[in-house]
């Protein structure tokens, strides 16, 4: 059983946009953390103390997935609110404090529910440009590729000139890339 769960998550990772796959880190961190709660609750400090770990690796992997070259200030910013989150949770991890995780939910889920806004409109917009443009230098015209991997990316064309609510989408979105 244990095999064919991580057979199914293998799968849908390698089968999901990174846009996606940022969503659900976020709510892996939210789950963690709620679960946390519950064992502070029931005083299972081995279990909270887990589950913290947990949320603390995922925020870590969202830190570490930043893409600051092209995210600039909006990647700064994150990164410091993700550090700002980690500690939090330590804090809550020592002092049993279900206020921290509160803190830092709300947090991590506000962030989360401006990406899933914004996710699913910028990879529509760039699924277009990837299909019709079949000369970039990664020659795929797959329209699920994600869009911080549009070698062209952020360079309007006459074709596709983005409007200001676009490029501020774009501008979000460029927060979050290969940077390793």
């Amino acid at each position: 059983m244990q095999k064919a769960a991580q057979a199914y998550l293998s799968t849908q990772v390698h089968t999901t946009s990174k846009g996606e796959l940022l969503i659900m880190l976020y709510d892996a961190a939210i789950k963690f953390m709620k679960q946390a709660k519950i064992k502070i609750d029931e005083k299972d400090f081995a279990a909270k103390g887990i589950l913290i770990s947990k949320a603390i690796e995922v925020i870590s992997e969202l830190t570490a997935s930043l893409n600051k070259e092209k995210g600039g200030t909006l990647a700064e910013n994150l990164s410091q609110l993700y550090i700002y989150c980690n500690t939090r949770l330590l804090q809550a991890n020592l002092k049993m404090d279900n206020e921290k995780i509160d803190e830092v939910i709300k947090i991590i889920d506000g962030i989360a529910s401006a990406y899933k806004e914004i996710i699913p409109t910028v990879e529509a917009q760039n699924a277009v440009p990837l299909q019709t443009h079949s000369s970039s230098s990664s020659g795929s015209t797959n329209p699920n590729m994600s869009f911080v991997n549009d070698p062209g990316y952020g360079l309007p064309t006459a074709q596709n000139m983005p409007t200001p609510n676009t490029m501020r989408l774009k501008k979000a979105a460029n927060a979050y890339g290969s940077s390793r």
